[in-house]
């Protein structure tokens, strides 16, 4: 059996893997090959490889989520006055520029205080908050801040998720929070699908990530 998991998450590299499994296949025909995703797009699949089953699918407990965009945050939540303004300055941006450029360090500055303004508003005793940032430095810039908060006599626990953080530390993002803590998880997309955390309450998120992108005239 070859089994990949998280298929969905497209790239070079994966797509190249399933041209190889797919020839593998055809000369080996006694090969097992299982793909597991939660998001993708089964069928296609299933019309690349030719598979004569159709696809499995496996029934998993949901929840209600809300979800709330950035240009919704001054009537959902008691912002202040300056950070009313810095939400309004990130809507700004992004009709500005329509995501087509990475933000300026200025702007990423207004997007750490962002967050850390909702964790302060919606984190609460024994609660979990789960941020996710493009890389370290970002996870390092909001930590700081977080670290200061002080609101209902909480105490705010920041767990980063990393690959450059060793294992044993990021285990303990999986532990509940103790009594008068609110546990606030910071960690870029790998955490999006590769782990499941069980006690998160709310998800922010800055809408950006690191990517590696295939230039075709280049070929780089």
């Amino acid at each position: 059996h070859l089994i990949i998991g998280e298929v969905h998450e497209r790239s070079v590299d994966t797509d190249i893997l399933c041209l190889l499994c797919r020839r593998l296949l055809q000369s080996h025909p006694t090969i097992r090959l299982v793909l597991m995703s939660a998001t993708m797009a089964a069928e296609l699949y299933s019309q690349y490889f030719g598979a004569p089953q159709p696809p499995i699918h496996v029934g998993a407990r949901r929840f209600p989520i809300r979800e709330a965009f950035v240009e919704d945050l001054r009537s959902l939540l008691a912002l202040s006055s300056k950070s009313a303004k810095i939400a309004q300055d990130v809507y700004n941006s992004c009709e500005k520029t329509k995501c087509s450029a990475a933000p300026s360090a200025q702007n990423m500055e207004k997007l750490y205080r962002l967050a850390t303004e909702i964790t302060a508003s919606v984190g609460s005793h024994g609660s979990s908050v789960l941020i996710f940032v493009p890389g370290m430095n970002d996870i390092e810039a909001i930590v700081e801040m977080i670290e200061r908060l002080n609101v209902n006599d909480a105490t705010f626990i920041c767990l980063p998720i990393h690959s450059d953080i060793p294992f044993e530390d990021q285990m303990a993002a999986f532990e509940p929070p103790k009594e008068g803590e609110v546990k606030v998880i910071i960690a870029t997309n790998a955490a999006e699908s590769s782990l499941t955390l069980p006690d998160v309450d709310h998800v922010i998120c800055l809408g950006l990530c690191k990517q590696i992108i295939y230039n075709r005239a280049s070929h780089r």
